[in-house]
């Protein structure tokens, strides 16, 4: 980062050799600082020496407005873009790199149009979208609820030979089940095979909690228990699906049958799991395991949350609950 009280130039060195790279580092550490109208000087004074920008300068420039401290944070990219086109007029020939750095700022913004824009124009300048480009482009289709659009841009991807990073596979699975989807998702799934990106406990959790959701349950039990063929051990948030699943479904002795496997199996319930379990208990009429739930909770000063508390207050108004178990109920209420 460039010192706000000393020479620009001190911090290279005694007498640096004034070329392309040396304004290039200057004018990265000056963006950092947000010191733009110095970096516009900068540009300026390259001008002046008849230095021009290069496509790392190029690239620099551009990333840096694009983040959180750059023209995005303001809502300004229109003027990283203005940017991008002023430098392509200066001869500069931008790289795929470059284009995803605006691409990324457009997605983070959801100006998904102008995002889509500059992607068919990669293509259009004879360059091929990689990894970055997709997974940028991908992410924000789903953010904005265009899943379809998404689901044939990942099509496109896998042709091309690429495959989405960890992060992304997550979103692309993610996206599809919330969009009801989880048909696709399961497909998607099956067509990896036996790629990395299916030996993520992350990857089951989502396509478990989406089977289950769509009331799928045969399927979502199918790939929990097949979890230990594949090497995997369900964690805490596996388990609560799953015991979420089951209760949907009224299968309370199998959800409480996994509750107490979890706890043998080294994976201690969270505040979620008890939560589920407890509102299972309250829905299917199985009120006398809720003392003995409700005690557990206080013993690891876990706390309800409204609805379970709401469901409780229902059940004691009704006389299924006694109303001793008021002072207990309110010794779980949130502190906040």
């Amino acid at each position: 980062m460039v010192p706000q009280d000393s020479s620009k130039w001190e911090v290279l060195g005694s007498n640096p050799t004034r070329n392309v790279i040396t304004y290039t580092s200057l004018i990265y550490g000056l963006c950092l600082s947000s010191r733009w109208d110095e970096v516009s000087k900068m540009l300026k004074e390259m001008k002046d020496e008849k230095l021009s920008p290069d496509v790392q300068t190029f690239s620099v420039l551009v990333d840096v407005f694009c983040k959180e401290d750059g023209y995005c944070l303001r809502g300004e990219m229109t003027k990283a873009r203005t940017l991008f086109n002023s430098l392509m007029s200066k001869g500069l020939v931008p790289n795929v790199i470059t284009y995803n750095t605006l691409l990324n700022g457009y997605c983070k913004y959801l100006k998904i149009e102008e995002a889509m824009h500059m992607l068919h124009e990669i293509t259009r300048k004879g360059m091929k979208p990689d990894i970055a480009t997709y997974n940028t482009m991908i992410h924000g289709l789903f953010r904005v609820g265009r899943c379809g659009a998404a689901r044939k841009l990942l099509d496109e991807m896998l042709g091309q030979g690429q495959t989405p990073d960890e992060c992304n596979y997550g979103i692309i699975l993610d996206g599809l089940c919330n969009d009801q989807q989880v048909e696709e998702a399961l497909s998607l799934f099956h067509l990896l095979g036996s790629n990395k990106l299916n030996s993520n406990i992350v990857v089951y959790n989502i396509l478990i909690d989406g089977l289950c959701k769509c009331g799928n349950l045969d399927t979502a039990r199918d790939l929990f228990h097949n979890l230990t063929v594949k090497g995997l051990h369900p964690d805490v948030q596996t388990y609560s699906i799953m015991v979420s699943g089951l209760c949907g479904k009224g299968l309370l002795k199998e959800a409480k049958h996994l509750f107490h496997k979890m706890v043998e199996n080294g994976c201690p319930p969270d505040n979620v799991t008890y939560r589920v379990l407890l509102q299972g208990y309250l829905k299917n009429q199985h009120c006398d395991d809720v003392e003995m739930l409700l005690r557990e909770m206080e013993g690891r000063s876990y706390s309800l949350d409204a609805s379970t508390l709401s469901l409780l207050i229902d059940q004691i108004v009704a006389g299924s609950i006694d109303r001793s178990m008021l002072k207990l109920i309110g010794r779980l209420m949130p502190m906040n």
